[in-house]
């Protein structure tokens, strides 16, 4: 039996049965990609992209040898593989107004009764690749008879290989999160109840169903930036030396690195056209996110960045998944069990302080290395964070 197929048991109480899901890009496809990508040029050397500091973006040295290896070691049929060694699956979620969305979701349920659900939500330019490290650090750690959680990660609406938002109407976080709570009650947790951890947007999805849905007990997240945090500040609030560094990262980041931003939230069509015309397009776009909001100790590799950039490039998702940022996303108190883990290269780490006044912060914990994409970078780390936070809010919780 496969690992897929090991874990691949959908609990008993679902009230809906998602479909089994095997992800295989028509080779078509793969090879007008493959054409394309051989005849897009990199743009000629100059000043500011000869810098390798990342001042002015990008760098053409990176973006050179990135395409050279995209093009000729990179295999997209061997991350299909990995992505189908575990249970992935897909289940239509009607919406209240009748609307239905095809979800896509990679999974690790247990056998377990008392098994506790967690849902897992990924951000931009993420994908649930972003958790497939923590998922395959699961299987080898555990059978799904002693498995103690239920692990659901989704491909949020508009992302990879989930059903695009409306284009009758506006699509927001608050969307999201009641499509997503919607999920977790279709698959059986609407009355034992569900945790949620979230990075980047997922972070923001999680506090809206932390903060709205009674089926969800707790959230824990990684990334704390929101609408108005900054106003929760006073003199009387300590900061650690470590928070005062990273309070610096986050001035520079509003200073300097916020123009992908506000192009996405301004003139999203227009960015949307553009990033679909060419995957070296995306490459720069994409790449230079990752690259700079990685730690530099912790990055992820080529290979993990190309793979989410060719998953975005091969389900057209691009101009489908900036929505979000037309948005003026208000703060959610969280009256519920909190966890918050910081990491120093977050590229708006947060301090506590701030933090425990959005919500009721029952586990937090500050690590010396690690950035914005915490589930790539540090799996073990985050994942160790999440038991140990499950362990206080579930039992507050119940």
């Amino acid at each position: 039996m496969t690992s897929s197929q090991m874990f691949g048991t959908v609990p008993a109480g679902a009230v809906s049965k998602p479909t089994p899901f095997e992800l295989n890009i028509n080779e078509q496809k793969l090879q007008d990609f493959e054409t394309l990508l051989r005849l897009s040029p990199i743009a000629n050397v100059t000043y500011e992209n000869s810098r390798k500091d990342g001042e002015f973006g990008v760098a053409h040295e990176w973006m050179t040898e990135t395409k050279s290896y995209w093009e000729q070691v990179f295999d997209w049929r061997k991350e299909e593989y990995r992505i189908n060694s575990l249970p992935n699956f897909k289940t239509q979620i009607k919406d209240d107004d009748g609307t239905s969305f095809d979800i896509h979701f990679a999974a690790l349920f247990s056998s377990k009764p008392d098994a506790i659900p967690l849902l897992f939500l990924h951000g931009w330019p993420g994908s649930f690749l972003e958790f497939v490290p923590l998922l395959e650090l699961l299987q080898k750690k555990y059978t799904p008879e002693d498995l103690p959680y239920h692990i659901v990660v989704p491909s949020l609406p508009g992302f990879a290989l989930s059903s695009r938002p409306p284009t009758n109407k506006d699509w927001t976080t608050h969307d999201i999160g009641r499509t997503m709570n919607k999920l977790m009650v279709s698959l059986g947790f609407g009355k034992s109840g569900y945790l949620v951890q979230g990075g980047d947007i997922g972070a923001l999805v999680a506090r809206v169903i932390a903060a709205k849905y009674d089926e969800c007990k707790g959230m824990h997240l990684n990334f704390m930036l929101n609408h108005g945090i900054q106003d929760k500040a006073s003199d009387d609030d300590k900061i650690t030396e470590q928070e005062k560094d990273g309070l610096k990262i986050m001035d520079k980041f509003f200073t300097k690195g916020r123009a992908y931003a506000h192009e996405h939230g301004t003139k999203p069509a227009t960015i949307g056209f553009v990033m679909a015309s060419s995957p070296v397009a995306q490459l720069a776009w994409i790449g230079e996110k990752f690259l700079a909001w990685s730690d530099p100790r912790t990055a992820p590799s080529i290979n993990t960045i190309l793979a989410d950039i060719t998953l975005y490039w091969l389900t057209d998702c691009f101009p489908t998944s900036i929505y979000t940022y037309r948005e003026e996303k208000k703060l959610d108190h969280v009256s519920k069990p909190s966890g918050y883990s910081y990491f120093p290269h977050e590229l708006c780490p947060i301090p506590q302080a701030w933090a425990a006044k959005t919500c009721d912060l029952v586990f937090f914990r500050s690590h010396d290395k690690g950035g914005h994409f915490a589930a790539l970078e540090r799996p073990e780390t985050l994942w160790e964070d999440v038991e140990e936070y499950v362990k206080v809010a579930w039992k507050q919780a119940s």
